[in-house]
């Protein structure tokens, strides 16, 4: 569960074999030789691709250009402490810049590019679940869609459309220790087939275009799934409001 270059280090020396969202560093970037070790070694990098792609990456982007035009008016109008900022400051300014999520892209992006064995991390965590927090939910953190996102955030990290799947199917039951049941189509297997209706070669986003589901080899029909959630509870609504 990396948070720190010098604890990463600690653990792989260790002999661990996969690695909790490696890009995450304490906003630092990630050494080339710890990248070679992790290579190397074959490690499984378990990344919250969802986090630092998509929807996630807009929403810093916008932000950041906001709060930049925001100092920017204020250096001009002459609204900034002459003095040197103090330490706090310093941090205040670069969370709200987003400086500690970009530096986790970067680190993920170093990663792909050294050929390192990545699988989406699946952080659509309970804790965020409706009915245990305050605030709303991003769809980048609820069930199922959060690692559709992810994986279409692989390919934006620079990803192939293919190294992507290989990622979200193969290399997930690696890490899962469950390759012999289930992670490619082969005979012996467990016949979990996901059906699509367009090449996800040619647009990673035609994962989303589902034609049909099998589970354990029985064709699954999704017209009496359930359409009310199965994880966690809708959060409420206010009074006066429709559900």
């Amino acid at each position: 569960h990396a948070t720190s270059i010098e604890g990463l280090r600690v653990s792989i020396a260790a002999g661990i074999d996969g690695i909790q969202h490696p890009e995450l560093l304490d906003g630092r970037e990630m050494p080339d030789d710890l990248v070679t070790a992790i290579r190397d070694r074959g490690l499984y990098c378990s990344m919250l691709a969802s986090t630092i792609t998509g929807p996630a990456w807009k929403r810093h982007l916008k932000t950041k250009d906001e709060v930049e035009n925001k100092r920017a008016e204020a250096e001009k109008e002459g609204r900034l402490p002459a003095r040197e900022k103090t330490t706090a400051e310093k941090r205040k300014e670069a969370a709200e810049v987003g400086e500690d999520l970009e530096m986790r892209r970067k680190n993920a992006q170093k990663l792909i590019r050294a050929g390192c064995r990545v699988t989406p991390g699946t952080d659509s965590y309970w804790a965020a679940a409706p009915e245990l927090t305050r605030t709303p939910k991003f769809p980048e953190q609820d069930h199922g869609l959060g690692t559709i996102i992810a994986i279409e955030g692989l390919v934006e990290l620079g990803m192939s459309p293919a190294q992507a799947l290989v990622a979200a199917t193969r290399n997930g039951a690696m890490a899962a220790r469950g390759l012999d049941e289930f992670g490619t189509i082969e005979a012996g297997k467990r016949a979990d087939l996901l059906i699509l209706s367009a090449d996800p070669l040619a647009d990673i986003g035609n994962i989303r275009r589902v034609a049909a589901v099998w589970k354990d080899g029985v064709l699954i029909d999704r017209g009496r799934l359930p359409q009310t959630r199965g994880l966690s509870v809708a959060p409420p609504t206010k009074p006066g409001t429709q559900q």
